[in-house]
């Protein structure tokens, strides 16, 4: 019979469950960030932090997981820190290839708690925003 329910995660998938499944294709919600500053030749700052993606990392198993989140279409870059509203990246390629004011996209490391930090939620396909959603049941522990 059935021994575990995880519905928010099945549903979206994050980095854990891309790291137990071995791909991050299935990975449906990522975080947008606007990349703020390019100090030096290496380290990217974006403008979602801690307050946008949690601070919540796997740190043994199958689902473990490294930083603070993937850079969606970046292969091997994560996150390296989190501070309130900020992103820290190193990559000197994803340096070279974004400016100031680039969005991308950051699969979350757990996508549950993430959830609850938005009132809603952006269905986008195609790079168009189609439809938005309500988080109804975001807040609502008593």
């Amino acid at each position: 019979g059935i021994t575990e329910l995880r519905p928010g995660t099945y549903v979206l998938m994050d980095v854990a469950q891309g790291n137990a499944i071995g791909t991050y294709d299935r990975c449906a919600a990522t975080v947008l960030t606007t990349i703020i500053s390019k100090p030096t030749a290496e380290r990217l700052i974006g403008d979602a932090g801690a307050k946008a993606l949690t601070q919540q990392t796997r740190s043994a198993g199958i689902c473990q997981t490294e930083g603070f989140g993937y850079i969606k279409g970046s292969a091997g870059v994560f996150v390296h820190a989190v501070y309130d509203e900020h992103t820290i990246i190193y990559d000197k390629v994803l340096n070279r290839e974004l400016e100031i004011g680039d969005k991308i996209e950051i699969i979350p490391n757990h996508i549950c708690p993430v959830c609850n930090l938005y009132d809603e939620a952006y269905l986008v396909s195609g790079g168009a925003v189609i439809d938005t959603l309500s988080v109804d049941c975001r807040g609502k522990l008593r």
